[in-house]
This record gives structure tokens, sequence and C-alpha cells, in this order.
């Protein structure tokens, strides 16, 4: 007979736990805001907010305990490779934002990525990033001028505002 009981997913507990520590986390910035003598009070909301999750937390930690974990593991499950290289992707997108602007790194992340998912076509990730790119710049820095990053390593290189 086949074993029909829910298994622990890979994580699972873990979760709950990080879930217990950001409700914490939550309750004390409700106690920084002080004010509980009234139901509108700033410091209520992250309080009752930080309450809910913390019984959530301790209620996905006491159910998870008891499973049986699952064979497969959380590389396997829960981060396979293209979803962890996609994150690492996304963190050193992040972290070249600052020094090499935003046009450039979102261009180098929107082509690698598009080249790695889509195993090749170096043309069209190349169109897709560049059209995004610009895309972006018309909209948010020509419609609604917000000023994208444009980076500390080519401030000394390129003249001022060279990009509207």
């Amino acid at each position: 007979m086949h074993d029909q009981r829910r298994r622990r997913e890979p994580g699972e507990t873990l979760f709950g736990y990080v879930l217990l520590l950001m409700s914490l986390a939550v309750m004390a910035e409700g106690q920084r805001l002080r004010g509980f003598e009234e139901v509108s009070a700033p410091g209520i909301t992250p309080l009752a907010a930080g309450v809910v999750m913390a019984l959530s937390a301790l209620l996905i930690i006491l159910r998870t305990r008891t499973l049986v974990p699952t064979e497969a593991g959380f590389a396997t499950r829960i981060a396979p490779r293209d979803v962890a290289l996609s994150v690492l992707m996304i963190g050193l997108y992040m972290a070249l934002l600052e020094p090499i602007g935003f046009h450039i790194a979102t261009f180098a992340f929107l082509s690698a990525l598009i080249l790695y998912l889509r195993r090749g076509g170096l043309g069209f990730a190349l169109l897709v990033a560049l059209v995004s790119v610009v895309a972006v710049h018309v909209v948010f820095r020509m419609v609604f001028t917000v000023v994208l990053p444009q980076g500390w390593l080519l401030r000394s290189v390129l003249p001022p505002g060279w990009l509207l």
C-alpha cells in the first residue's frame, strides 16, 4: 500500500523559523512606535500583524516537525539550477547597478539572462535587452522624470547628463 501522508518539503521548517523571527521584528517595530492606548494608535497595527505572523509561524513549525521529509533535496525541489543561477545573476545585477549604472547593468543582465534561459540566440537576447532598456528609459526617465543610476565608474568618463 502506498503512503498518502503529506511529506515535509525542503525548507518548510526553516521557513517557519524565519517567519517567526520576522514576526518578532514586526512586533518590536510596533513597540518602537509606541502608542497602545487606543485601537488606532501607531503601534497597534504592527503589533497585531506580528502576533498573527508569530502564531502562523508556530503553527507551521509544530505541523512540519512531525512530517516525514521528501526524498528530493532542496536543490532539486526548491532551487533547481535555472532558478539558482537566475537568483545569482539578480544579485550580481544589483551589485553592479551603482558602479556601472542602470543602462549598462540592465542591458548586460537582460542579455545574459535571456541568452542563458533560451540556451542560445545572441541576436535575439541583445535585441530584447536593448528594446527593454530603451522602453524603461523612455517611460521612467523621460515621462516620469525618475533619475536612473548613472554609475560612479562612468561619471569620470562620460559628460554629465549624457542620457538626458
